[in-house]
């Protein structure tokens, strides 16, 4: 039997109400993940355990497919996202720092600090073109009517 990762939005959120999708993947790198969806939640469910069970290598994650039309969007969640995580680990990380700034003597952290700044090289970003929200939304429209077109 393979795995199942069900992510848990809270109670009432509209995540819930969202298309689902579920990747799945190899336990043993044997094969390439992929998605597949969207569905709503329960079925995203069932379709992940009903494989989970047949095959042992197999790793399906369910989660939400967010309906980001905008990098801002993107943003937004990731912010919201790193929030919700930060103060568990703040604490975590606090611990680590301590323990590598007694481990670490003065010496292995200059030479730290001179072989990053070596390697930080800043990327540039080239003209890239960002669909605007209209367009998006006309995009998940053709995507929606070929999934449609296939069932």
């Amino acid at each position: 039997m393979g795995g199942v990762i069900i992510s848990e939005p809270e109670e009432g959120s509209p995540i819930e109400d969202l298309p689902w999708v579920v990747v799945f993947q190899s336990l043993d790198d044997a094969w390439d993940s992929f998605t597949c969806g969207p569905y709503e939640r329960d079925h995203a469910i069932a379709l992940a355990e009903a494989v989970a069970v047949e095959e042992d290598d197999v790793l399906a994650a369910v989660e939400p497919l967010l309906p980001a039309l905008e990098p801002a969007d993107i943003l937004a969640d990731i912010a919201e996202l790193r929030e919700v995580h930060e103060d568990e680990d703040e604490d975590d990380e606090e611990e680590e720092e301590e323990l590598e700034e007694s481990e670490e003597s003065e010496e292995d952290a200059e030479d730290d600090e001179e072989e990053s700044e070596e390697d930080g090289e800043e990327l540039e970003i080239t003209d890239i073109e960002v669909p605007d929200a209209d367009e998006v939304r006309e995009g998940m429209a053709r995507v929606v009517n070929r999934l449609l077109a296939d069932a």
